[in-house]
């Protein structure tokens, strides 16, 4: 018997092929570490740091100045709630039972990759948590929203920056033909990144990362500007550089270090994504940028323990339930859920330029 006689060939096909997209990390956990707290609302402060201010002189035995405290801003948000199941059905086990009775040689690592439920749903969840928090580092047109819409026709939605005080500091867009990156004989890339790191160092920032994708760097690959950086001995511009040249000129240059995030998904609709848009380019000072806060889920709260129901809580907060329903119809059943919302601390700590 072959496997295709009983799986489809795209299934079979997964033995074979695993896109590299899904070998690369998420970044996004680097910077927004995971946290977990009881309940469903996330309260968290947005500072505005500023520069630091100097001590007011005053007379001895006199009593001190109150210095009035930088602005904040307390926000408290209901975080989304994702839960998926997967079920290995009657006829599932039957086919399973079928293709078992075959001598095939590939027979179990096909049959592990088809129905392990557990693996992509987690993985499933890992994505939906790494494109909110990629949303926020590079938001497109400057608007720093969250929109999650699901598959029960529910809404979150969520501003990070609702009277646009972010986005006027903090985001350029490059609107000027000549000056979009894409223009790579008349585009000052460099100039561009200068500005946004004198924009954050104007708010006691240091920059130290700069975010882009593939797409984004191969504007300087080709820039005129990074290639007059490069001379021959004889004086002359050089004709030809690579991806790992122009990475160690900007590192160099801007003193930067610059992280190239591929990393890629399949939403809802189907469509291949990447988590970080083309074109833009997220400017970052070190250190972490906020949390990623997981609350308790229903299956945590209220199944962890019941003999029925085996639930496992994994180290992120998302929560994994397997049982076996005897019906009749018999089947398998594998749930991952999450609440989960990353705070936003940090926010003044990032400049964005869409550059194309």
């Amino acid at each position: 018997m072959r496997l295709t006689d009983v799986f489809s060939a795209e299934a079979v096909a997964i033995r074979q092929t695993s896109d590299a997209s899904n070998r690369m990390p998420y970044v996004g956990q680097a910077f927004w570490p995971n946290k977990k707290k009881m309940g469903i609302d996330l309260k968290w402060i947005k500072t505005h740091k500023g520069l630091g201010i100097a001590l007011k002189p005053s007379a001895l035995d006199s009593l001190a100045t109150i210095r009035p405290r930088k602005g904040f801003e307390a926000i408290t948000q209901e975080m989304p709630f994702f839960r998926e199941s997967m079920t290995i059905k009657e006829q599932d086990l039957a086919e399973i039972q079928r293709a078992q009775e075959s001598d095939d040689p590939y027979l179990n690592e096909v049959l592990e990759h088809i129905f392990n439920d557990a693996d992509e749903l987690v993985m499933g969840a890992d994505i939906s948590v790494e494109r909110m928090r990629m949303n926020l580092l590079a938001p497109l047109n400057g608007e720093m929203k969250l929109t999650i819409g699901m598959a029960d026709n529910t809404l979150y939605s969520y501003n990070y920056d609702a009277d646009s005080s972010w986005k006027k500091s903090n985001y350029l867009s490059i609107d000027s033909e000549g000056d979009k990156w894409s223009k790579t004989e008349t585009s000052k890339p460099l100039n561009d990144i200068q500005k946004a790191k004198d924009s954050l160092a104007a708010n006691g920032v240091i920059a130290t990362y700069a975010m882009m994708t593939t797409k984004t760097l191969n504007y300087l690959v080709e820039s005129s500007q990074i290639k007059s950086v490069f001379i021959t001995t004889s004086g002359k511009p050089v004709d030809f550089i690579d991806t790992e040249m122009v990475k160690e000129l900007f590192k160099r240059k801007t003193g930067l270090t610059p992280i190239i995030n591929d990393k890629k998904f399949t939403d809802y609709d189907g469509k291949q994504k990447g988590f970080f848009p083309d074109d833009y380019v997220s400017v970052i000072g070190a250190g972490t940028l906020g949390n990623t806060w997981y609350g308790v889920t229903p299956e945590e709260r209220t199944l962890l323990g019941d003999p029925k129901v085996d639930v496992s809580i994994l180290d992120s907060g998302v929560a994994v339930a397997v049982q076996t329903i005897y019906g009749p119809p018999v089947q398998y059943s594998t749930t991952a859920s999450q609440i989960v919302l990353p705070s936003y601390e940090g926010m003044d700590s990032v400049y964005v330029i869409k550059v194309a």
